[in-house]
């Protein structure tokens, strides 16, 4: 994704509000040794912070931050910032906000001390109360198996027609992220070099905010740029207005420490080479999914194993908001997601239901693999 002149970056030189800073320099935390992972692959690091984080673990999350930290500082930050949209997003906006105005400012870090300010919002998040809709609605245009012909579609619009598409909420959401997607760029990456397929129309998002009214906490945020929120920006227009109509609920699910050596068993997904070893292992080991992939020879196991995975235990929270069409747009990703990895409606069911009954047997695999 290039990058785009944003909002965030005309604020670099505005401090962090007292208040924050006063309660960062307040947190204090006990780093246990059970809760410091016992690897140095970041790739598994970032994603046992990434679970922990979702499942409210916040020993878990802080213990994993301060190791990350050690590790690579600067993939800390980078990554906990895209969580912060990918999995708090409107359960606490302000949240993402506070750590917003806090990235990339060092020398604020260094005064208060990097490792206190990473425990310090690697706590927040787990505690917060969390929204995957943001995610949820650019996903289910990402892994639509028809993304090209939305994309194609709003090469046609007009700049006004773009607009209009965003702000018109009787149009289907995918189509409407499409539009914002088209405002706000993007581009492709292959063979080691970026193409700008769609530039990025700072104007056009501007005229957005103010169409919809967003305060000016989302503005910042949707404008924060593709570069810092890995595109996860895009949707806030869209998820404002949806999650400002209407009642809005908290539901709740009590989450447990499951692994070994300060690593969850979902951490090892589909994103690390312990994770694919894992579900290879499985495809083969377990006879329901075995007679299942054999029928279907043209599929990848792997790929489908993390696709399930991540329905089913991947993007498990503690604590999350509720509102209108969260359900809705999570449902639509989720047939988009596994539509994109080969899975066809018929058979969506029939593989989440074989991979639930096969997690004891997955999870006895990875301990084998955290050793």
């Amino acid at each position: 994704m290039q990058k785009t002149q944003s909002l965030f970056d005309s604020q670099e030189g505005k401090p962090a509000s007292p208040s924050l800073i006063e309660r960062i320099t307040a947190y204090q935390t006990q780093v246990t040794p059970e809760h410091l992972p016992l690897t140095d692959d970041r790739w598994v690091l970032v994603s046992n912070l990434q679970k922990s984080i979702r499942r409210g673990l916040s020993h878990t999350a802080v213990g994993t931050a301060t190791k990350l930290m050690a590790v690579d500082p600067r993939y800390f930050w980078r990554r906990l910032l895209v969580i912060a949209y990918e999995d708090v997003g409107y359960g606490d906006i302000n949240r993402c906000h506070d750590l917003l105005k806090t990235f990339r400012r060092e020398a604020l870090q260094r005064d208060l001390g990097p490792e206190r300010v990473a425990q310090f919002f690697a706590h927040e998040l787990a505690t917060a109360r969390k929204s995957r809709s943001l995610c949820d609605a650019l996903a289910m245009l990402e892994f639509s198996v028809r993304r090209e012909q939305y994309e194609l579609q709003c090469f046609a619009l007009t700049e006004n027609q773009l607009v209009a598409m965003v702000g018109d909420a009787k149009q289907p959401v995918i189509d409407r992220v499409a539009a914002l997607r088209h405002i706000c760029g993007y581009g492709t990456f292959a063979n080691g070099r970026h193409q700008t397929l769609r530039p990025a129309h700072p104007g056009l998002m501007r005229e957005v905010c103010d169409g919809l009214r967003l305060t000016e906490v989302e503005t910042t945020l949707f404008r924060s740029g593709q570069n810092v929120a890995e595109s996860l920006n895009i949707p806030i227009p869209i998820i404002s207005t949806m999650a400002g109509t209407g009642a809005q609920l908290d539901q709740t699910a009590e989450q447990l420490f499951e692994g070994a050596n300060g690593i969850l068993y979902a951490a090892l997904d589909r994103h690390t080479r312990a994770g694919k070893r894992g579900y290879a292992r499985l495809a083969k080991d377990a006879p329901t999914l075995s007679r299942f992939f054999a029928q279907r020879p043209e599929i990848d196991p792997v790929m489908v194993l993390g696709v399930a995975l991540f329905i089913i235990e991947g993007a498990a929270l503690d604590r999350w908001l509720v509102f209108g069409e969260s359900d809705g747009l999570r449902d639509d990703f989720n047939r988009n997601f596994l539509e994109n990895a080969g899975i066809g409606a018929d058979d969506q069911a029939e593989i989440l239901e074989l991979v639930s009954r096969s997690q004891e047997q997955l999870n006895h695999i990875r301990s084998g693999e955290i050793r």
